[in-house]
């Protein structure tokens, strides 16, 4: 049986990965340019937690 907290933590991950993604396109296109490089920094640190997180719990 699968710890329940593991599959909140993958699901979480999911979404927050689902959200980076939209962020990261939604850039790319060129919105909010006024904001621009303080978005793209906390896509970047989205990312980098995202990998952190799946590098130390494999179950994901």
């Amino acid at each position: 049986m699968q710890d329940p907290n593991i599959a909140n933590q993958g699901d979480l991950i999911l979404k927050l990965d689902q959200d980076r993604a939209w962020l990261l396109e939604n850039l790319d296109k060129g919105k909010w340019p006024e904001i621009r490089s303080e978005l793209a920094e906390l896509e970047r640190k989205i990312s980098k937690l995202i990998i952190g997180v799946q590098e130390n719990n494999v179950d994901i």
